[in-house]
């Protein structure tokens, strides 16, 4: 499955956004597997995209990744995410990804994307480090919110329709060549 999905950074190409997002959700589901966690896909029809197919595939499944984490640790009652994919104004993609996990203390929303920073013990501190700026490198953002502990979290990725023009010496593909 991995080969399936393994790329180089820096290709664009066009493709549907649904697929990028259930690419992701069946990479995460397939290969770490989720008993007792429920994924609920709450998609509008989006027009295909020209990006970089593979830095989306790796920013949710590092959203999806926590977000089963965190859903885990809640250790009571089914875990829920909640993914969903929009067109936000006329040039914009946003994927959602909501759990009902362990949710977020306020002290440390601040800081949860900052390189080194996490509260999982023997986490790293840079997934959700590499994501944010992945998805800047996008043209794009990435925010969280959470009510505080026990409340979940929702992390939403935002990049636009049409990527940034492919950096020098990078590839652009189009989509006959991707068949």
């Amino acid at each position: 499955m991995q080969q399936n999905f393994a790329g180089i950074y820096g290709v664009t190409e066009t493709v549907s956004p649904t697929a990028i997002v259930e690419d992701a959700i069946q990479m995460c589901t397939t290969a770490l597997g989720w008993p007792g966690i429920e994924i609920v896909q709450d998609f509008e029809d989006v027009a295909p995209a020209t990006l970089d197919r593979h830095r989306v595939l790796q920013v949710l499944f590092n959203l999806l990744e926590n977000a089963r984490y965190a859903c885990e640790a809640r250790g009571s009652g089914r875990g829920r995410i909640v993914v969903r994919l929009r067109l936000h104004g006329h040039d914009r993609v946003r994927v959602q990804v909501t759990d009902n996990g362990i949710g977020i203390a306020p002290e440390n929303l601040p800081r949860i994307f900052t390189q080194g920073f996490s509260t999982r013990k023997g986490g790293h501190g840079f997934g959700l480090h590499s994501s944010i700026l992945a998805a800047q490198d996008l043209g794009g953002s990435l925010t969280v919110h959470s009510d505080g502990p026990s409340q979940g979290a929702v992390f939403t990725l935002e990049i636009p329709l049409a990527g940034r023009a492919p950096a020098p010496g990078s590839a652009s593909v189009s989509p006959a060549a991707t068949s």
